[in-house]
């Protein structure tokens, strides 16, 4: 069940990264922007801070106003229980294991002396994806439609499930819940046979969901009822396969409870795609409106490959990217010539058209 290929789609600001499985469905997701200062297998310099035992660890002062987490125990290297933790203040380098995320540091661990040069944030997330380093990547045009379904679909929290019915996802400050709905499914069989299969379906699904979404944590799926005899270790074993078949990360699953609940807990790893590209409403955030600006610009600029476009951004996206280091003009002029323009407009959406 190994990753197939993966799509790599690079715009001004922004590459996006789809791996596809077994029948190429979606299986993973990555974005790459440069605002991600502290990305996966990013290799950085700070300073130890302050050890916090309540917190179980200690705090890494990065450039800036940037800090990262050590898990740290006893005065020692939680990972290694024979390095010491060096002196407060000590200038260390550090790899990012897991990015930043609501209400948590990126967490960090010492890079080892001599070690060799960083990878690549996108390589970093592939070597944790089954084949994903061997896998083939194929560049794919900006606006790719396979590409912008894969994350439109990961943002929405409703997923079809392939057999028929919905599950619901949500992400809480404490877990991410998921619920299934067998609405629009085809019953057949005994009530037990008909839970078991939609059950084992949506662990399955689930599993994929948290790779294609960047979840971890506590998740759980509450299933439907009835779940007899050896059923729960079905649905967990269902989820398993899934998972173990596409990545290498960590996840320990429980059997559903007598509630009918199935806990599952994975490490994080990158930052939720939602949190990255969307607001607290559920907007997007200018970041990600002036990306999809450009990215728009972009693909209709290699569709009409002699015509002068302009690309009309609401306020506050254009002032996001005014105030980002992206020299998005100078960027878009290198690969598309002096006929592409960037312009502000007073509506909630971004605008193409023609320039006069």
């Amino acid at each position: 069940m190994a990753i197939a290929r993966i799509l790599r789609e690079q715009t001004v600001g922004e590459t996006r990264w789809l791996a596809l499985g077994p029948g190429d469905r979606p299986a993973a997701l990555y974005l790459e922007r440069a605002s991600n200062t502290a990305a996966l297998g990013a290799r950085l310099e700070g300073r130890i801070g302050k050890t916090e035992p309540g917190a179980g660890g200690t705090f890494i002062t990065l450039a800036g106003t940037m800090s990262a987490f050590l898990r740290t125990k006893n005065g020692q290297i939680r990972t290694n229980p024979d390095t010491l933790i060096p002196s407060e203040g000590t200038q260390v380098t550090v790899e990012v294991v897991a990015e930043a995320r609501a209400g948590k540091l990126a967490r960090v661990k010492l890079a080892a002396p001599g070690a060799g040069p960083a990878v690549s944030s996108a390589d970093a997330w592939r070597a944790h994806l089954k084949g994903g380093s061997a896998a083939p990547v194929e560049d794919v045009p900006p606006g790719d439609a396979e590409v912008s379904a894969a994350f439109e679909d990961a943002l929405r929290p409703e997923v079809t499930l392939p057999g028929g019915g919905q599950m619901h996802i949500e992400r809480t400050r404490a877990l991410t819940a998921a619920d299934i709905d067998s609405a629009g499914r085809a019953l057949k069989g005994s009530a037990g046979a008909r839970a078991l299969s939609l059950n084992r379906e949506a662990a399955g699904e689930l599993s994929r969901q948290m790779l294609l979404r960047g979840l971890g944590g506590l998740v759980v799926l509450d299933c439907v009822s009835p779940i007899a005899g050896d059923g729960g270790a079905k649905i967990r074993a269902a989820f398993a396969e899934v998972w173990e078949g596409l990545t290498s990360r960590q996840a320990k699953a429980l059997a559903p409870s007598a509630l009918g609940l199935m806990e599952i807990a994975a490490d994080w790893w990158i930052t939720p795609l939602a949190e990255r590209m969307l607001d607290a409403a559920g907007a997007p955030t200018p970041e990600t409106a002036a990306l999809e600006g450009l990215r728009q610009l972009e693909m209709a600029a290699q569709q009409a490959r002699m015509v002068r476009l302009t690309l009309a951004l609401p306020q506050m996206a254009h002032d996001w990217l005014a105030a980002s280091r992206l020299d998005a003009q100078a960027l878009l002029s290198a690969k598309y010539g002096a006929r592409l323009s960037i312009g502000v407009h007073g509506k909630a959406g971004f605008e193409l058209f023609p320039t006069p």
